[in-house]
């Protein structure tokens, strides 16, 4: 298949199940053969017809998944089909709904999906968009829920001045009751009340020409690039990549040791003090011959038999430094931790810094890539979540939002 150009006629039906999208693919002659490689994408949902001109893209519900899980899927879904048959624009948007005040949620996700359209188009995506109502009253949730996400993305009111409304009621769905079918009005004079009979496509396919005049002018370039996420391996047009991503990344050490502070270094721990090495000698005592009064007079008294002497004569000595003074300093200096001369190598291996022995266990952390502390900013990073070192090259470990660039 060649492929749509901007001459071609594409048009994008987006709604739920039972809103009329596939009863407007017969209205457009949707022709039995499907485009694409097969009939029906993943969701076993999405089809693609040949219609006169160009193409009719039949979407699956965004209600119809199980709790509005499988919307992100349903989007990536139709871009992906869309890429397999090589569309490049959308002419029209038919966005069908029903007038339900509790389908606020709804509008808004079908809302967002159209927004993703135009992602990278310049032009108003809500211009090339019909809000088609099954029945004859259209409410203003539609158009509020477009309202508030066109807002949000482009900060811009007013952006659905240009916006189709078609209602359409089948008088083949009427009670015979109705007032319609009481009336027996024309089927024109039926039409300026948005009722068509299914037996008369023609007229309902010229309601929709009339909102569509000017659509294939001005198409909806989707824009397809390619482009990398910084968090993950995912490279591809950000509305088609899964939604899986790493989250932030955080600083780390890739090789942790435990060391000591400081090299290893011999010394003394302790200060040094003076001591003598050796002991104190006292000398042998010698009696010397007392010629004292005192002495004479023992001797007159015991008429000669005693012989006082003086009192004996200590003459002691350090036998290191044979220094006679008994309370004399040390006269070596040696340290309290082994005994060993001040000027003797040192007794114990120890760090120089942290000053424990060599062999006491380790007192801190450091990375052995950049030499710093465990504690202190990481020389590398990772996922915060699966602590993967390399997730740019790896897929997302968790749904959260990818980090595509800003064009």
């Amino acid at each position: 298949m060649s492929g749509a150009s901007s001459l071609q006629r594409c048009i994008l039906a987006v709604g739920n199940t039972g809103n009329g999208k596939s009863f407007t693919a017969t209205i457009f002659g949707a022709q039995n053969v499907k485009i694409g490689h097969s009939s029906k994408s993943e969701t076993d949902t999405i089809t693609i017809y040949g219609i006169k001109g160009g193409f009719y893209i039949d979407t699956p519900g965004f209600d119809d998944s199980d709790e509005y899980k499988n919307d992100d899927e349903t989007v990536r879904s139709i871009f992906r089909k869309m890429m397999e048959a090589k569309i490049q624009d959308i002419t029209t948007i038919l966005w069908f709904v029903v007038p339900d005040a509790r389908a606020k949620g709804s509008y808004k996700r079908q809302a967002r999906f159209i927004e993703s359209l135009a992602k990278y188009y310049k032009g108003n995506v809500w211009d090339n968009t019909i809000i088609v109502t099954k029945g004859d009253k259209i409410g203003n949730g539609p158009r509020d829920a477009a309202n508030e996400i066109a807002l949000r993305e482009h900060n811009k009111d007013n952006l659905l001045s240009n916006t189709g409304e078609f209602k359409i009621l089948l008088y083949e769905s009427l009670l015979p009751t109705d007032v319609y079918v009481q009336m027996g009005l024309t089927s024109e004079r039926l039409n300026t009340f948005g009722v068509f009979k299914g037996s008369e496509p023609e007229r309902i396919l010229a309601k929709y020409e009339s909102f569509m005049d000017g659509h294939l002018k001005h198409p909806i370039g989707l824009n397809l690039r390619v482009v990398k996420c910084s968090k993950c391996f995912e490279e591809t047009d950000p509305r088609l990549a899964f939604p899986e991503c790493h989250l932030e990344t955080e600083s780390f050490h890739p090789n942790v040791e435990d060391v000591h502070r400081g090299n290893v270094i011999v010394t003394h721990p302790s200060s040094h003090y003076r001591k003598h090495s050796d002991y104190y000698v006292e000398a042998t005592t010698r009696q010397e011959f007392d010629d004292s009064p005192q002495a004479w007079t023992v001797r007159v008294v015991t008429f000669g038999i005693l012989n006082p002497t003086r009192p004996a004569f200590v003459s002691g000595y350090w036998k290191c430094c044979h220094n006679k003074n008994a309370n004399s300093p040390g006269c070596k200096q040696v340290y309290h931790c082994c005994g060993r001369d001040y000027q003797s190598p040192g007794c114990q291996k120890i760090y120089d810094e942290c000053k424990h022995k060599h062999g006491e266990a380790p007192c801190l952390k450091i990375c052995k890539n950049c030499k710093k502390i465990s504690d202190a900013e990481g020389c590398k990073t990772r996922c915060k979540n699966c602590k993967n070192d390399n997730p740019r090259n790896t897929k997302g470990c968790i749904k959260v939002s990818h980090n595509f660039p800003i064009e």
